[in-house]
């Protein structure tokens, strides 16, 4: 009998695709003339039986699920390791995950191996708890995610059957997400249409992974997207919609169209800010309201620009002047005042926590804090450059009395030593906008920072010291360049330095702080140069392009991205980054000077900047504002400055008045966070003005504005009334408001009659909306 099988195994393709070796198979199977010979017959058959298995093994072997590539992502897909599952740090009823994965093999470890048998059974796949805890077959926290006949289960189940293997080192891993389309328009609510997620490897290659993926949106009101990433227009408006797969996190812009027609008024750009908020608007069918009158201006311009109101000296000579660039002059008057640069070093104060301290152990001495507030003023009056500001801060060494800029790491980093995994955080929130604080732990959930970056990151601080001067409030600051790197959380590595989304510098006998600031200050680093335009931007529109300012990320995208880029690149390659510049930029746009009336397209807009919006002042700028309307200096406990934006600790060390600022929403300075600073309006607020001292010591203790106007108008009392609305709202009183207010007055001519008539009347105007808010 003759059997012949061929010369060789053609089964390369099918080792090739399973990662065996061709190597694997016989090289060889000769089938010769066999005799009747039993034992021939045996040898023949068993030969044939071993190729036919070993063929059979190779096209099994191909159809094996990847643990990294497609076990993880059934996953993430049914958020078994997302943070309220067993992501969570102490995992959930026993089990633990890494958070989204980033420790695959860990996860492999506790499925297999932390309890041997119990999760995974080798022997009967079907019979595996993690498979019947995912169908519901047995009580299960999560519930029943996916059935026996679903494409999750054959993956897990044929991947227990081929003996969990582990990925060879050899797995591509993921190396990025694009989504697909970029940008979708809808003509009308109710429209969908479907998303693509493709993932790229790092071997080249490509992979739809849409089924995969977890799905949020920026703005459900306006577009929703589901879990299969089918995206459906609600109302009209623009939002994002996000794809999160692996530690990646991509997204699409979304604008739904209003119905109906829409006629462009084409209104005319002041300059390269309209013309790009103007586009953003256009496309969206949305129209600008008109400009704000000219008191209105006037006093949204003073607040935003020196903290104070406009004085009816000076609200009298700008409505009377007929110069067409009066606005324009104005701007140029106001940004030119120590009183712009003292505003700028309060807000900065305020994210750089300068906080003074009786207790001067950890070089937070209320001199040490003095001087770094009025060192951080001078820079201000001087409009130095924020790159070379910044600059100066990273690397602050030596005494932090003597050289003001090292109380950087006095006072950002509070404490009795410094920690160099939250100083690294509280520096990228500050400088760069970004929250690293997730990566810490666990890849981020909706950025592109991993544990990888985390630690890199913190590599650059590692080597900071202070230690204490010649006397007790000095502390000095020095660096170790010979300090080791951050070490990983998980493995313990030494994690290189590596600046975020960055390269990998060579700091070998150089100070890591050095480096860091020359790549974190370059013109062409947009970390930087958009954060610092993002918060110049929110200081005069109440929001930034992106919201909130120091969480920029992927799937908290910008409001108008080309507006954001082109601030920034003007602000860092036009501009030199000078404030005033910007500032000056910004308030010529007649996307600032718009009115907070709306119209019809744009009464729902917040985010787009058609309209000014109502705006409450920072609780130091207000208690000025306040004051500076009653013609009246308060006690300031512990400084001899006459207004809040000057103390260099904020104001929680004035006894008098520190009730005021707190119930205003005055950063407490106990993080970085610009969040800490509060605007939000609340009951106390309105409680404390009607019948606190702020305003009630002003009108009776020693009193100056009143008794003054009644000298001089007592026979008038339409004038003093004049004057009362000009100095607090900057405007006239309608006739209306004139008529109804003179209706009260008393019969009476006596001036304690008339004292307690006026006191009424302006306590009246300081309560009510108008004043209390920027318009």
């Amino acid at each position: 009998m003759m059997l012949k099988l061929g010369d060789r195994c053609a089964i390369g393709a099918v080792s090739t695709a399973s990662g065996w070796r061709e190597s694997h198979c016989r090289d060889r199977i000769n089938m010769m003339n066999i005799t009747n010979s039993p034992l021939q017959h045996v040898a023949l058959w068993l030969r044939a039986v071993f190729v036919f298995l070993a063929m059979s093994t190779m096209l099994q072997a191909a159809d094996v699920p990847s643990f990294k590539l497609d076990v993880m992502p059934v996953f993430m897909r049914y958020g078994c390791n997302s943070g309220d599952c067993h992501g969570a740090a102490r995992g959930k009823d026993g089990f633990m995950l890494s958070l989204f994965g980033y420790d695959p093999e860990g996860d492999h470890y506790r499925m297999l191996e932390e309890h041997p048998g119990r999760r995974i059974n080798l022997a009967v796949p079907k019979a595996s708890l993690l498979l019947h805890k995912a169908t519901g077959k047995v009580p299960h926290t999560g519930g029943e995610l996916f059935k026996p006949s679903d494409e999750a289960y054959r993956i897990i189940h044929d991947w227990i059957a081929a003996g969990a293997p582990r990925d060879p080192d050899s797995t591509p891993k993921a190396a990025n997400i694009r989504m697909e389309p970029r940008f979708i328009e809808f003509e009308a609510s109710g429209n969908q249409r479907q998303s693509k997620i493709i993932a790229e490897y790092s071997d080249g290659t490509e992979r739809d992974v849409t089924r995969w993926c977890r799905f949020l949106s920026s703005n459900d009101g306006v577009v929703s997207i589901s879990e299969s990433g089918m995206v459906t227009a609600n109302r009209s408006g623009g939002g994002h919609v996000f794809a999160r797969f692996s530690r990646f996190t991509q997204g699409s812009e979304v604008i739904v169209l209003p119905t109906g027609e829409f006629d462009w008024s084409n209104p005319n750009p002041a300059n390269y800010i309209d013309e790009l908020v103007y586009a953003k608007l256009e496309k969206l069918r949305i129209e600008p309201s008109p400009l704000t009158s000219d008191e209105q201006f006037l006093r949204r311009v003073t607040i935003d620009l020196i903290g104070l109101l406009p004085t009816p000296q000076e609200y009298h000579s700008f409505l009377a002047s007929t110069e067409p660039d009066k606005r324009a002059r104005k701007i140029d008057e106001l940004i030119a005042r120590d009183d712009f640069a003292e505003l700028w070093t309060a807000k900065w104060g305020e994210w750089l926590r300068i906080k003074g301290d009786t207790n001067p152990a950890a070089g937070r001495s209320m001199k040490a804090a003095w001087a770094f507030f009025y060192w951080l003023r001078d820079q201000f009056i001087e409009d130095r450059p924020l790159d070379e500001l910044f600059a100066t801060l990273i690397t602050g060494t030596g005494s932090n009395l003597r050289n003001p800029p090292s109380n950087f790491y006095t006072m950002v980093p509070q404490g009795g030593k410094i920690e160099p995994g939250i100083l690294g955080k509280d520096v990228a929130q500050v400088t760069l906008g970004i929250r690293t604080g997730c990566a810490e732990c666990h890849n981020h959930p909706f950025d592109r920072w991993t544990m990888d970056d985390y630690y890199s990151w913190t590599s650059f601080f590692t080597g900071i010291q202070r230690k204490r001067g010649r006397e007790a409030r000095e502390m000095l600051i020095s660096v170790n360049v010979d300090a080791p790197p951050a070490s990983h959380l998980i493995d313990g590595r030494a994690m290189p330095h590596r600046f975020l989304g960055g390269s990998a510098p060579d700091v070998t006998n150089r100070d890591p702080r050095k480096v860091l600031a020359n790549w974190m200050t370059a013109k062409e680093n947009k970390l930087f140069r958009r954060n610092m335009a993002n918060r110049i931007w929110e200081h005069f529109f109440g929001r930034g392009i992106v919201e909130p300012i120091d969480d920029i990320r992927i799937s908290n995208p910008p409001s108008n991205e080309p507006l954001l880029e082109e601030l920034g690149r003007r602000l860092a390659e036009d501009h030199n980054y000078g404030l005033r510049k910007l500032a000056r930029d910004i308030c010529n746009s007649r996307t600032y000077q718009t009115a907070v009336t709306t119209n019809d397209s744009n009464q729902a807009d917040n985010a787009f900047f058609s309209h000014a919006i109502l705006r409450r002042p920072r609780a130091d700028v207000l208690f000025d504002c306040i004051l500076q309307a009653l013609e009246y200096q308060p006690a300031i406990r512990r400084s001899s400055k006459s207004k809040a934006i000057d103390l260099f600790d904020g104001g929680a060390r004035d006894d008098y008045n520190a009730y005021f600022f707190k119930t205003f929403g005055q950063a407490p300075r106990e993080s970085v966070c610009a969040c800490e600073t509060s605007s939000e309006a609340k009951l106390s607020q309105a409680l404390h003005l009607i019948n606190g001292d702020t305003i009630q010591k002003a009108l009776v203790r020693n009193p100056v504005l009143i008794p003054r106007l009644l000298k001089q108008h007592k026979d008038d009392p339409g004038k003093v009334i004049e004057v009362l609305f000009v100095r607090a709202l900057s405007r006239s009183p309608s006739t209306i408001e004139m008529n109804a207010i003179l209706a009260e007055k008393p019969a009476g001519d006596s001036d304690k009659e008339l004292k307690l008539f006026y006191d009424g009347v302006f306590w009246a105007v300081l309560n009510s909306s108008e004043f209390l808010f920027n318009h």
